[in-house]
This record gives structure tokens, sequence and C-alpha cells, in this order.
């Protein structure tokens, strides 16, 4: 990774899962700087879910006002079935550097001076240090002597799941915009890791999360 690098009319390019993360990194990014031009990057991993996150990807492009939405089709790295854990949560570690490296190389593509990956592990300190190996390792693999090399920006990594939340809450972002199931049906489970993990993050902040909240309730 890199230090924040001043740059007129930044371009980044958001890694976006249409997850409540990415809606974080997103507001956040436009937040720190109203000016930088954003595109976001949907790659299609396999997973049950997939059709689930494109769509909520091109809901927060909307609610954003983001024209440039692009997918990649990389379904082989979940689509066979044997990137999960015991589980059922993708086995991430095995997937991250390829992602990554195909986030740098549609960064250059659409040129784009970084790329933000809104990684977060709930202040894992052993899977936050892999995962900023992992981006520093993509980051050298990306320099290639080709003049302004993209960088990976992770604006969540060290944050906890609460906060998260709790910063997704002072930027005012829609919760209901955002896709945490890991299933394929058309509401979420609330039983599989993702669901799990989202509801324990929204009552360690005391927010209710409009996605999960039962049928019929109130706000």
């Amino acid at each position: 990774m890199a230090d924040n690098i001043p740059m007129p009319n930044p371009h980044a390019l958001i890694l976006h899962s249409g997850g409540l993360r990415s809606l974080v990194a997103t507001a956040l990014t436009i937040e720190n700087n109203e000016k930088t031009r954003l595109s976001l990057l949907c790659i299609n991993d396999g997973r049950d879910n997939a059709h689930h996150r494109q769509e909520y990807v091109h809901r927060q492009a909307e609610h954003f006002a983001i024209t440039r939405v692009h997918t990649i089709d990389m379904s082989h790295l979940y689509g066979h079935g044997l990137g999960k854990g015991p589980d059922g949560e993708p086995m991430g570690p095995l997937v991250a550097p390829q992602v990554l490296l195909a986030a740098l190389g549609s960064s250059r593509l659409v040129q784009a001076g970084r790329v933000i990956w809104p990684a977060s592990f709930n202040g894992d300190v052993k899977t936050v240090a892999r995962a900023t190996e992992q981006a520093m390792l993509a980051d050298q693999s990306g320099d290639y002597d080709l003049g302004d090399v993209p960088w990976i920006d992770t604006p969540l990594l060290e944050l906890n799941d609460r906060q998260v939340v709790e910063l997704g809450e002072e930027l005012g972002v829609p919760w209901d915009k955002s896709w945490s199931c890991l299933g394929s049906a058309d509401i979420p489970c609330r039983a599989c890791p993702g669901c799990r993990r989202r509801k324990t993050a929204f009552t360690l902040a005391g927010v209710v999360d409009p996605v999960q909240k039962p049928a019929g309730a109130i706000m």
C-alpha cells in the first residue's frame, strides 16, 4: 500500500461488492474529496449471491450518481464449490491476490490512479496483517515501469465491524442499498456467516438495520 498522494482531479476505482463495506468506502471517498471521479468494479467470483451483489453495486452506483460500472467474470474462483470453508465462508486468502491484480489491471484500463479495496476483518490482527501483505505484494506486482502506477488504498482495513457501521451512520449511508447474505434467495437468510456478521455489527453499534428488521416493524 502507499501513502495518500495528492492528485489533480483524482480518479479512483472501487473494488465493489454491493455490500455494506463497499457502501461505506464509497461514501467515505466522496466525503474526503467530492471532486474524485469514481469507477466501480464488480467481480463475479462465482458465489451463490453473485446476482445480488451485481444488483446492489448498481443500486449504490445510482445512489451516488456514479455512471462508470465495470464487471469482470472470474466465476472460476468460487463457482466450483471448493473455495469455501467448513461454515460456508469464502476462503478469501486464496482469492484476494487474484482479485487485487485484476483490479489493478482494470484501473490501468480506466486510467484510475488508485484502487480502493473496502476490506475489513473485524479487528483480527493476523488477518489484517495478511491483507496488508497481500495489498503490498499486489502493488509491487503491478509496478511495471509503465509510468504512473495505480496503488491500493484500504480505508477500512483497521476498523472493526461496529466501527464500520458507526462510520456509515456518520456519513448517512442508505443501508438498504447494501447486500450481505451469502445465499441466493430473494431475501437475506439471516443464518449465513454474512448475515450473522452484519447483525452483530449493527447490534454492537446500536443501529437498526433496515435490511434485517422484521417485516412490518416500525423504525
